[in-house]
C-alpha cells in the first residue's frame, strides 16, 4: 500500500492539559441567556440519553473527550469537512497559519479520522464528502487509517450543472465510504421502482414484467443453508439449490404466480421471479447517485426553512443524506454522528427518516462557531441551531444544546 507522508502540523488540543481546561455548558432556559455548567458525570448521562445532542465547539477535543465513552458505539458517521480549496477554514487560527496548506489539512483530518474510527461500531461505516481538490490524498489517508481492505466505494452525487472551467465540466461530488471492519459490515441495499418492463411473455393480466434471479447456481449453493430446498415446475422438472427466499416466502410467490418457469408446456427454465412495472425491488446500491436534489434545490429548501435567503453556501440535499443512511440498513435506533455539522442537514435527514418509519435514530452534531461569510451577525453554529429548532417544530424531535469551551 502506498504510504502518504507529510510534515505534521500540531494543534493546541494535542496537549491533554488544554483539553482538560474545557467544560460543557447547557442552556439554563429557553431564552438561552445564561449557560449552566455541566459536570463530567452529568455530561456522560446526557451522552447516553435518548435525546439528540448539538455541541457548539471544536470537534477535535470533543472527539477526544467522548472517544472512551462512545468507543465502538456509533453506527454511522457522515461528515462534510473543509475541502482545502485554498480558502482558510476556522479551526484554531494559530495552527492554520501554516504556509503548507496541504500538510495542515492532512494533519487536521488525520487527527479527527483516527478518533472517528475509534468510536465507530465494528459493523459501522463512515461517509466523507469531498471534492476533487483533496480526493486522492484523502483516499490514501483513509486507506492508512481504516485499512485499504475496508474501502466500500466512492458514492458520487450528480449535483446539477456542475463546476466548469475552460477544459471540462465536473458534474459529481464525491463521498468516500469506509467500514470499521468490512467483514462485519452488513450488505448495503437500495430500493428501485420498476418502470422499464416492455414485455409480457406469459400474458399475465397484471401487465408487463421482467424476470430477476431468485437463486444461486447449484455450484454456488450451500446445502446446509436454511434456504436450500427443492422446487418443482408444473411439468415436473426439479431444481434443488439455495434460494434467495425462505420456503414459506417461495410458497407465497408460487401462489401469486410470481415465479416464471419458462414457456408452457415445457416449464423447463431455471425459476426466476417476475417483477412488474411500479413494483419496488431491492438492488445493490449504485455508486452514482442521480436520484436526489441538486445543490440549487437544497439551497431553496434551506432558505424556505429558515425564512431567509442564502445564509449558507452550498448545503447538501437532505435526501442525499437520507439515501446514504437508508442504504446502510443500520437499525432504526442507530446512533449517527456528524462532527462537521455545517447547516445541520444530517439532523434533518435523520428526523425525516424517524418520522417516515417510526424509528428512534439518535444524532450527535458538532459545529465550531466559525464566521458566516454570508452574514457576519450569525455564526455557522447559530445557523445550524436555527435549522435544528425549525426541524424540531415540524417533527417533534428533541435536541439538547450544549457548548464546549
Amino acid at each position: 500500500m502506498t504510504q502518504l507522508t507529510w510534515d505534521d502540523i500540531t494543534e493546541p488540543f494535542d496537549d491533554e492539559k488544554e483539553v482538560s481546561k474545557l467544560k460543557f455548558y447547557r442552556d439554563q432556559d429557553n431564552n438561552n441567556i445564561i449557560p449552566i455548567y455541566i459536570s463530567p458525570s452529568e455530561f456522560e448521562n446526557l451522552l447516553y440519553s435518548k435525546d439528540h445532542l448539538f455541541i457548539e465547539g471544536d470537534n477535535y477535543p470533543f472527539l477526544k473527550i467522548v472517544s472512551g465513552h462512545l468507543e465502538g458505539k456509533v453506527n454511522l458517521i457522515y461528515i462534510d469537512p473543509p475541502y482545502n480549496t485554498g480558502n482558510s477554514f476556522a479551526y484554531n487560527d494559530s495552527f492554520m497559519n501554516s504556509q503548507d496548506n496541504h500538510s495542515t489539512w492532512l494533519s487536521f483530518m488525520k487527527r479527527r479520522l483516527e478518533l472517528a474510527r475509534q468510536i465507530l461500531a465494528d459493523n459501522g461505516s463512515i461517509f466523507i464528502a469531498i471534492d476533487q481538490s483533496e480526493l486522492y490524498v484523502l483516499k490514501l489517508l483513509c486507506d492508512q487509517i481504516f485499512g485499504e481492505e475496508n474501502f466500500v466505494n466512492d458514492f458520487m452525487w450528480l449535483h446539477g450543472k456542475g463546476k466548469k472551467d475552460r477544459w471540462s465540466r465536473t458534474l459529481q461530488q464525491h463521498t468516500l465510504c469506509y467500514a470499521k471492519n468490512k467483514r462485519l459490515l452488513g450488505a448495503f441495499c437500495d430500493v428501485e421502482v420498476t418502470d422499464w418492463a416492455k414485455s409480457n411473455p406469459d400474458d399475465d393480466p397484471r401487465g408487463n414484467w421482467f424476470s430477476g434471479s431468485i437463486s444461486f447456481t447449484e455450484k454456488r449453493s450451500n446445502p446446509k443453508h436454511k434456504n436450500f430446498y427443492e422446487l418443482v415446475s408444473p411439468s415436473g422438472k426439479k431444481w434443488k439449490r439455495q434460494w434467495f427466499v425462505s420456503l414459506e416466502e417461495m410458497e407465497t410467490l408460487l401462489a401469486t404466480d410470481k415465479i416464471y418457469f419458462g414457456k408452457k408446456p415445457e416449464y423447463d427454465q431455471v425459476p426466476r421471479i417476475k417483477i412488474f412495472n411500479s413494483e419496488e425491488t431491492e438492488i445493490i446500491p449504485k455508486n452514482i447517485i442521480d436520484t436526489v436534489e441538486s445543490t440549487r434545490a437544497a439551497q431553496r429548501h434551506l432558505d424556505d426553512l429558515l425564512g431567509e435567503k442564502q445564509l449558507f453556501d452550498n448545503p447538501k440535499p437532505v435526501d442525499l443524506i437520507e439515501h446514504l443512511i437508508k442504504i446502510t440498513q443500520q437499525p432504526k435506533d442507530a446512533l449517527i454522528m456528524d462532527f462537521f455539522a455545517g447547516s445541520g442537514t444530517t439532523f434533518e435527514a435523520l428526523a425525516n427518516l424517524n418520522s417516515e418509519d417510526g424509528g428512534n435514530r439518535r444524532c450527535i452534531l458538532v459545529q465550531i462557531p466559525e464566521p458566516n461569510m454570508r452574514n457576519p451577525l450569525i455564526t455557522i453554529s447559530d445557523l445550524c441551531r436555527r435549522r435544528i429548532e425549525a426541524v424540531c417544530q415540524k417533527t417533534g424531535e428533541k435536541v439538547l444544546f450544549l457548548t464546549l469551551k
